[in-house]
């Protein structure tokens, strides 16, 4: 199918992509992960849990950054697993704080790793990681892109101590 094809239909539900010139360069593509959270199921989770499971779940910044849009904490949510997926871990793996996904001025996410993601992400040769997300018609979705170090790239994973740092 054409991209004429695509943009002709209904609005996609992926809005946001990564550009091939963002990895262009010195970045050597270590893992790529994508994951999708249900809104709906997501809203149904944050009621069951209430305050617990937020704060469980998400970062004070985090929380402070998005208040209580379920959309955008799906979307959050979205981000961090897809950010394990490139770590190769699950939820059970590590806590959910090791990977905060932050927002630039702009609004582009970024993930900050700590403890054991940070460690894993070191012991894997990974950098940085690109992030993109995006929500619509009760879909959240992101994908991470994890870049390996290079002789050429001396860059770090985003890592900070205690959280605020």
């Amino acid at each position: 199918m054409g991209a004429d094809a695509l943009l002709a239909g209904p609005a996609p539900v992926l809005t946001s992509v990564v550009r091939a010139s963002a990895l262009a360069g010195r970045d050597e593509v270590a893992a790529i992960g994508v994951d999708v959270v249900c809104v709906p199921r997501m809203s149904q989770l944050i009621s069951e849990g209430g305050q617990a499971f937020l704060q469980r779940s998400w970062t004070s910044h985090e929380l402070a950054d998005v208040g209580d849009d379920t959309e955008r904490l799906a979307t959050r949510w979205a981000a961090k697993e897809a950010v394990m997926k490139c770590l190769g871990l699950g939820i059970s793996d590590l806590d959910p704080h090791d990977i905060e996904i932050v927002s630039s001025e702009s609004g582009a996410p970024s993930a900050v790793l700590r403890d054991s993601a940070a460690e894993r992400a070191r012991s894997l040769g990974i950098a940085k990681f690109h992030v993109s997300a995006s929500h619509e018609s009760g879909w959240a979705v992101a994908i991470a892109v994890a870049s390996k170090v290079t002789e050429q790239d001396d860059s770090e994973v985003s890592v900070q101590g205690e959280e605020g740092s």
